[in-house]
C-alpha cells in the first residue's frame, strides 16, 4: 500500500453521503475499527468479556428481551444468528435479543418514524449523520453516564477516551460509539492495474487538477472505464462535491444543508476560530473554480454524460471495471478493504491528501444509543457491553455461525461461505470491531495499525463542539431548499455553473445565511470560553 509520509492539506474532499459508507464505504458497508490491547482478536470459543459489574446473577433477572435496531441489509438467516445469540444471552442476563435490520436506504426515515410514534424499542444504531444530536434534543435518547458506569465498565476500558467525549449534549453521554478508526484521511483511490499500466506518479497527485493529465489518458486507452464518475442523481457525487480545492485547511462546521458543509474554518487559526461561510469571498472563488474545473471534465468527456441525473452507485459500477480513480476516506487497510468490496478483482492502491483530523461528526459516525421507550435499560446496556467485550457474540453478530457462514482459517482469521444466507456487512456498525475476525487479505497487524493511526490523529480544536440549531431552524430549512435546488452545478453537466453559483449564493442570503453563520460564531465562542474555564 502507499500513502504520503507527509499529510498534504491540499484537498478538502467533503464527501456525499454515499462515500462515507464506503469503507464507512458507501453503498458498501464498511471495514472500520479502533485500537485493541493487541492485533490479533481472542478465540471466538472462548468468552472473554467482563461481567458487567452490578449485574445479577441471570437467576435473579425476569426474562426480557432486548431489541437491536440496526443498519444492515436483512439476511435469510437472520434468525439462526438471532437463536445462537439468544443461547448466549440467555445464560449470561436471562435475555433474548431481537435484531431488526434495517436496509440503509430506509435507515433514518424508518427510525425517525419509530421514534416519532414511540414503538418499543432498546438498542438503536445512530449516527451524527443520522441526525443523532437532533435526536438528542428531541428526547428521543436517554442519558448513558451512569448505566456506562454500573454495567459497561468493559468497554469503557477498551474505547479511546475522544470516543465518549463526542456523543454528548450540555456535558451528558446520550450514546456508546462503535470501537473502530477514530478519524478517517482524505484520499485519492486508485486501482493498481491502471496505475501499473500508465506509470502514474500517484504520490505526487494532490487534486483533481492533478488529476486531468491521467484522466485524458485512461479516456484515450480504456474505453470501457468512466474517467471520473458523478452521480447527480442520488447525491453521490463520486468524491467530486464540493472539493474545495486549496492549500489552506479549511474544515465543515456547523449545519450542512442537504449534506452540503455551508461553513467553514481553518482548523489551523486555533486562536481566531472563525468560520466563513459559502459566500465569503475566498470559499466563493474557490468554489468558482471548482466549477469551472469540473464543467471542463465534463466538456471533455472525462466526466459521465449522465452525471446529473444518475442513481448508480459508485461501488456498482467498481465491481464492473468501469472505475479506476475516486476519491476515498483512508485508514490503514482500506486499500484492502476496498479489494474485498470489489469482490477481489481488482487491487487498490491511495495516496493522502488530507491530514486525519479527530472531529466530533467522525467520532460519532457509528454508535449505539438505549431508546427512551425501552422498557429495561440496564438489560439494553448488558447486552452492548457484551458487543464490545466479549469476542464470540461480536463475531457471531458480526459474521455469523462458523462451518455455515464461514470456515476458520487461524486462531483470528475467516474465510466467508459465498452465499451462505448471512453477509450483513456491519462490522463497523456494532460493537467493537477489533474483536472481528480477519479476513483474506487483511494484515495480521491491522488492528494495531488502526490503534496507531487513531493515536497519531490530530484532535480538532472544537472536539465535543454541537451546534444548536433552535435559533435558525427556519433559516436552515430555507437554505435547504436553497442548496438542493441548485446541487446539479457541481456535476459539471450544468452550462454556466459560474453564473447559477451567483443565484444560488444571492438565495442563500435571502434565505438568512448570514443569521446563521453568525449564531454558529456565537456558540462557538462561547464554548471555547466555557471549556477555557474548565
Amino acid at each position: 500500500m502507499r500513502k504520503t509520509k507527509r499529510h498534504i492539506p491540499a484537498l478538502a474532499l467533503v464527501f456525499a453521503f454515499a462515500t462515507i459508507l464506503q469503507a464507512c464505504a458507501g453503498g458498501n458497508e464498511k471495514e472500520a475499527s479502533s485500537p485493541p490491547a493487541s492485533s490479533a482478536a481472542p478465540s471466538a470459543s472462548a468468552s472473554g468479556s467482563a461481567a458487567p459489574s452490578e449485574s445479577a446473577a441471570p437467576s435473579e433477572l425476569a426474562p426480557y428481551e432486548v431489541s437491536i435496531v440496526y443498519f444492515g441489509k436483512p439476511q435469510a438467516d437472520d434468525a439462526l444468528v438471532e437463536a445462537k445469540l439468544n443461547e448466549f444471552f440467555k445464560e449470561k442476563i436471562n435475555a433474548t435479543v431481537k435484531l431488526q435490520p434495517i436496509a440503509s436506504s430506509d435507515y433514518k426515515n424508518r427510525t425517525e418514524l419509530m421514534m416519532n410514534t414511540g414503538e418499543k424499542m432498546d438498542l438503536v444504531f445512530t449516527a451524527s449523520w443520522l441526525n443523532f444530536f437532533g435526536n438528542v434534543s428531541k428526547g428521543a435518547f436517554i442519558e448513558l453516564d451512569d448505566l456506562v458506569a454500573k454495567y459497561g465498565q468493559g468497554l469503557q476500558e477498551r474505547l479511546n477516551p475522544l470516543y465518549l467525549e463526542a456523543p454528548r449534549l450540555k456535558g451528558k453521554l446520550y450514546a456508546v460509539p462503535t470501537n473502530k478508526e477514530i478519524t478517517q484521511g482524505k484520499a485519492i483511490m486508485y486501482r493498481k492495474d491502471i496505475v501499473d499500466k500508465y506509470q502514474i506518479p500517484i504520490d505526487g497527485i494532490n487534486s483533481m487538477a492533478d488529476l486531468e493529465p491521467w484522466m485524458e489518458k485512461v479516456k484515450a486507452g480504456e474505453p470501457g472505464i468512466i474517467p471520473y464518475y458523478v452521480a447527480g442523481g442520488s447525491g453521490n457525487f463520486g468524491g467530486g462535491f464540493m472539493m474545495y480545492e486549496t492549500s489552506g485547511n479549511y474544515r465543515p462546521i456547523g449545519p450542512a444543508p442537504a449534506k452540503t458543509p455551508m461553513f467553514l474554518l481553518d482548523y489551523k487559526s486555533s486562536d481566531e476560530m472563525k468560520v466563513k461561510s459559502v459566500l465569503d469571498p475566498e470559499i466563493a472563488d474557490i468554489n468558482k473554480k471548482e466549477l469551472g474545473l469540473f464543467r471542463s471534465f465534463y466538456e471533455k468527456g472525462y466526466i459521465n454524460a449522465d452525471a446529473a441525473t444518475s442513481t448508480t452507485t459508485i461501488n456498482d459500477l467498481q465491481k464492473e471495471g468501469k472505475i479506476w480513480v475516486q476519491a476515498a476516506t483512508w485508514k490503514p487497510g482500506a486499500d484492502i478493504e476496498m479489494k474485498l468490496a470489489t469482490d477481489s478483482k481488482y487491487d487498490y492502491v491511495s495516496h493522502v491528501v488530507e491530514e486525519p483530523i479527530v472531529t466530533t461528526d467522525l467520532a460519532a459516525g457509528s454508535m449505539f444509543a438505549i431508546s427512551r421507550t425501552s422498557k429495561d435499560p440496564d438489560r439494553a446496556m448488558m447486552v452492548l457491553n457484551y458487543l464490545h467485550t466479549d469476542p464470540y457474540v461480536i463475531n457471531l453478530f458480526v459474521n455469523g455461525i462458523e462451518g455455515k457462514h464461514y470456515k476458520k482459517a487461524g486462531e483470528n482469521r475467516i474465510e466467508p461461505i459465498a452465499d451462505s444466507g448471512y453477509n450483513p456487512g456491519t462490522s463497523w456498525v456494532v460493537g467493537n470491531q477489533l474483536l472481528n475476525y480477519l479476513k483474506p487479505g487483511q494484515p495480521d497487524d491491522l488492528y494495531t495499525s488502526w490503534e496507531k493511526f487513531n493515536n497519531e490523529a490530530k484532535r480538532f480544536p472544537l472536539m465535543g463542539f454541537v451546534f444548536d440549531e433552535s435559533n435558525v431552524k427556519n433559516e436552515i430549512t430555507q437554505m435547504t431548499a436553497v442548496v438542493t435546488e441548485y446541487q446539479s452545478i457541481f456535476t459539471g453537466a450544468v452550462k454556466n455553473p459560474e453564473k447559477l453559483l451567483e443565484e444560488r449564493n444571492a438565495k442563500l442570503k435571502s434565505a438568512g445565511i448570514e443569521k446563521v453563520q453568525a449564531e454558529l460564531q456565537k456558540q462557538i465562542d462561547a464554548w471555547r470560553a466555557e471549556n477555557k474555564k474548565a
